[in-house]
């Protein structure tokens, strides 16, 4: 501060000032347009003085100097934008993965890609609906799917950057599996009878079948489609199909598929592609 009133541009500034007083103070009789053009000249006087003092301020940098520190800082202020919007996409896939931390941590040969629901084709009445990964990534036609809760559906088919997820609640989906309480074997498949309730069916169980309510249905792993234990649902209740004289069981999923929103593909796990005999 005591430099800026020691410059001499500010002296200049001061001492015009003062003449501006004193003339205001020493003209009241005096013509007007008179005072107010003087007035004028001494106000552009003053701007430019002004105009020069806050040069001074910037430690005598030309124009053409702060000009480039500008640039140099808009460019700074770009990167750490770019920056920014790099960590807050870091953080919400690490979001996403750690809903399948668990999942990992007891099979740590899955390779799992997280991954987002983009949209829903609202024709479908079993939900399939598409995600914001594909080959790109790693993705292929036949990986399993799965929600934080369950194994939902599976890739059924993928370009570079999305792939289409067919549920369990198709018909088109078939899934090896087994009930953990009674060691039953049968199908997980859809049908347009429980989709609408986000459900699903446990089917080809033999007339001796142990099934009850409650059991919790997990693959069977046994085609090598769908890695061995993944969790499907639990059973709500016993049926019998008419039509090709069997047992099935109605499995409701742990998740509501119809909202699931982050999903995890599992490209890679041990024993994928072998066909394995039922335990």
């Amino acid at each position: 501060m005591k430099e800026f009133f020691s410059s001499p541009k500010i002296k200049i500034f001061l001492s015009v000032l003062l003449v501006l007083i004193m003339l205001s103070v020493f003209t009241r009789n005096v013509d007007n347009n008179v005072v107010s053009t003087t007035l004028n000249t001494i106000t552009y006087g003053l701007s430019k003085v002004t105009a020069a003092a806050s040069q001074d301020q910037s430690d005598g940098k030309s124009y053409e100097e702060l000009k480039a520190e500008n640039e140099l800082l808009s460019e700074a202020n770009r990167e750490l934008r770019t920056r920014l919007i790099d960590y807050y996409s870091v953080k919400e896939e690490n979001t996403r993965l750690w809903k399948f931390y668990k999942l990992k941590k007891e099979h740590d040969d899955f390779t799992l890609i997280p991954a987002t629901a983009l949209r829903r084709d609202s024709n479908d009445e079993f939900g399939s609906f598409t995600i914001d990964k594909g080959t790109a990534s790693g993705i292929s036609t036949g990986d399993p799917v799965l929600a934080e809760n369950s194994l939902i559906g599976w890739i059924s088919e993928a370009d570079a950057y999305t792939a289409k997820v067919v549920t369990i609640l198709s018909p088109q989906t078939s899934v090896g599996a087994v009930d953990n309480a009674t060691g039953d074997t049968g199908i997980i498949t859809g049908s347009a009878k429980f989709a609408e309730d986000n459900r699903t069916m446990f089917t080809k169980l033999n007339s001796e079948h142990k099934v009850q309510e409650g059991d919790i249905i997990t693959s069977a792993g046994t085609a090598g489609i769908y890695p061995k234990g993944m969790v499907l649902g639990e059973v709500i209740e016993i049926g019998y199909d008419t039509y090709d004289t069997s047992y099935y069981a109605v499995i409701e999923p742990y998740d509501d598929i119809s909202k699931v929103v982050d999903v995890a593909v599992i490209t890679e796990y041990d024993g994928q592609g072998e066909i394995l005999k039922p335990d």
